[in-house]
C-alpha cells in the first residue's frame, strides 16, 4: 500500500472505529435502561399482587395500566421477558393458584363464591379458566384432591 493510500485509510478507519464505539455506547446505554424500567415494573407489580389487586374486576386493560401507572408496552415487555407470557395469563395463573387453595381451605364456600372472591363474576368463565390451568373443573379438583388429604 503506497503513502496516498495510507493517508485516505486512516481517517475512515477512525471514523468507523469511532461509530462502533458510540454504537456500543448506546446499546449499554439501552440495557442499563432497560434494566432501571424493568426494576420498576417488577417493583410496582409486586406491589400490586401483594395487595391483592389482582383479584379485583377491573373493566378493561387501560384500567389495569393506570392503577399500575405503566404503559402498555411496559407490562407487555416486561411479562414477555419474566414470565414467557401475556400478563393476562399470568394474573389467570395467580387467580387459579389462590382458587385451588381456596377450594381446599373452604371446601364448605360455594365453588361460585370463591369465583367472586377472585374477581370473577361468570361461573362459566372462572370454570373454564379453572380447567385450562389445571385440566379438571372447580368442583371436579376440590372432589379429587380433599379424597386425598
Amino acid at each position: 500500500m503506497n503513502k496516498d493510500n495510507e493517508k485516505l485509510l486512516l481517517p475512515h478507519l477512525s471514523m468507523r472505529l469511532k461509530r462502533i464505539l458510540r454504537n456500543k455506547k448506546r446499546r449499554s446505554d439501552e440495557r442499563a435502561s432497560t434494566r432501571k424500567s424493568m426494576a420498576m415494573v417488577e417493583k410496582r407489580l409486586a406491589r400490586w399482587v401483594s395487595e391483592g389487586r389482582y383479584r379485583e374486576r377491573y373493566c378493561s386493560m387501560d384500567m389495569i395500566l393506570e392503577d399500575l401507572g405503566l404503559t402498555r408496552n411496559e407490562l407487555c415487555s416486561y411479562c414477555s421477558r419474566k414470565f414467557h407470557k401475556s400478563f393476562l395469563s399470568w394474573r389467570k395463573e395467580l387467580r387459579m393458584a389462590d382458587a385451588r387453595k381456596m377450594l381446599l381451605d373452604h371446601p364448605e364456600v360455594p365453588v361460585y363464591e370463591i369465583a367472586s372472591e377472585l374477581g370473577i363474576d361468570d361461573r362459566s368463565n372462572f370454570r373454564h379458566q379453572f380447567k385450562s390451568v389445571t385440566g379438571l373443573t372447580p368442583s371436579g379438583w376440590r372432589q379429587k384432591f380433599l379424597k386425598k388429604t
